[in-house]
C-alpha cells in the first residue's frame, strides 16, 4: 500500500526554522546571498533561493548554515536530489543533530526511496525521542514498505504526542487498514474526513476499507477523491482499477491500470536517479 504523496508536505517545515545556532558567515558575500535566498523564498521564488544558496555554499562550502537553509529551501522546491546531496554531507559534519537525519529522509521519501529514508529516520528517533514530527515520517515511510505493525507502533506514539494532527491520525488509519484491522481505520479515517473530506489519506484508506466490505460505488468515490488529492499516488490508481472492474467498466480499469504502471515507472526512473547522485553505501 503506498501512502498518498501529498501528505508528504507535512512534514517539510520553514527553512527559516531549523534549530542552527546562528554562525558568522565567512563572507559578506555569503552573508549576501543568504539575505537574497530569503527573499526569493518570500515572493515565491524557492528555485531561485536554491540557486543563490548554491552559489553560497560554493564559498563557504563547510557552513552548516549555509548547508542547512540549502537542504531546506530544496525541500520546499520539490528538488530532492539536492536536498540528499546537502543533508549527506551535513549528516557527516554534524553526526549528533537529530534535524539532519530527519531531513535526509524526508528528502529520501520525496525522491522514492523508503528503505533508505526508514533508515535515516530512525537514526534521527535515536538521536532525539519523542518527536511526533519525526515519527510520523517514520510511520509514513514504514506504510508504505508494508511494514504495517512496525507503522502502527511509530504513528500511535505520533499521535499521542499530538491528538489533533490529523495527518498522523490518517497514517495511522492506514496502517490499521493494511493490518487487517477495518474497524479502527475506518473509524480514525472518517475523523479525518470530518475534519477535512479531501484529505487523501483518509480518502484512500477509506477506498480500502469500502473495497474490502464490498462497496464498490462507493469505493470508486473515495479513491477518486484520494487520487485528486494525490495524483502520484501509484496505490490509489491500482485500487481504483479494481473498483471498476468489480463494476463492469472495463475501459476505466483497464485505463487506471495503465496509469498505475505509468506512475511505477516514474518511481522507478527517479530512484534510478537518486542512486547515482547518492551510492547507496554513503547512506545513512
Amino acid at each position: 500500500m503506498t501512502r498518498p504523496a501529498c501528505a508528504l508536505a507535512i512534514v517539510v517545515a520553514s527553512w527559516a526554522a531549523v534549530d542552527v545556532a546562528s554562525q558568522t558567515a565567512a563572507s559578506s558575500s555569503v552573508r549576501e546571498l543568504m539575505q537574497t535566498a530569503r527573499g526569493q523564498m518570500q515572493r515565491g521564488d524557492p528555485a531561485g533561493a536554491v540557486e543563490s544558496l548554491r552559489t553560497a555554499r560554493t564559498l563557504a562550502p563547510n557552513s552548516e548554515e549555509v548547508l542547512a537553509a540549502l537542504a531546506q529551501v530544496a525541500l520546499a522546491a520539490r528538488m530532492p536530489l539536492v536536498a540528499i546531496t546537502t543533508l549527506d554531507g551535513l549528516t557527516r559534519l554534524c553526526p549528533g543533530v537529530a534535524q539532519y537525519p530527519y531531513l535526509l529522509g524526508v528528502a529520501l521519501m520525496q525522491a522514492g526511496d523508503m528503505a533508505a529514508a526508514i533508515e535515516s529516520l530512525q537514526q534521527a528517533d535515536r538521536l532525539e525521542p519523542e518527536r511526533a514530527l519525526t515519527l510520523l515520517a517514520l510511520g509514513l515511510a514504514l506504510n508504505n514498505r508494508k511494514h504495517y505493525d512496525e507503522a502502527r507502533g511509530a504513528l500511535r506514539h505520533a499521535v499521542d504526542l499530538e491528538p489533533e494532527n490529523i495527518d498522523g491520525l490518517a497514517a495511522l488509519a492506514e496502517a490499521e487498514a493494511g493490518a487487517g484491522d477495518l474497524t479502527r481505520a475506518e473509524e480514525h479515517s472518517r475523523r479525518v474526513l470530518g475534519q477535512s473530506s479531501t484529505h487523501g489519506t483518509a480518502n484512500f484508506v477509506m477506498g480500502l476499507v469500502l473495497m474490502r466490505r464490498e462497496r464498490y460505488a462507493e469505493a470508486r468515490d473515495a479513491l477518486g477523491a484520494a487520487i485528486a488529492a494525490a495524483p502520484d499516488s501509484a496505490a490509489a490508481y491500482y485500487q481504483l482499477s479494481l473498483a471498476y472492474a468489480r463494476l463492469g467498466d472495463d475501459a476505466n480499469a483497464r485505463r487506471h491500470v495503465e496509469l498505475y504502471q505509468q506512475k511505477l515507472r516514474e518511481a522507478e526512473e527517479r530512484i534510478k536517479s537518486l542512486r547515482s547522485v547518492v551510492p547507496r553505501e554513503r547512506r545513512p
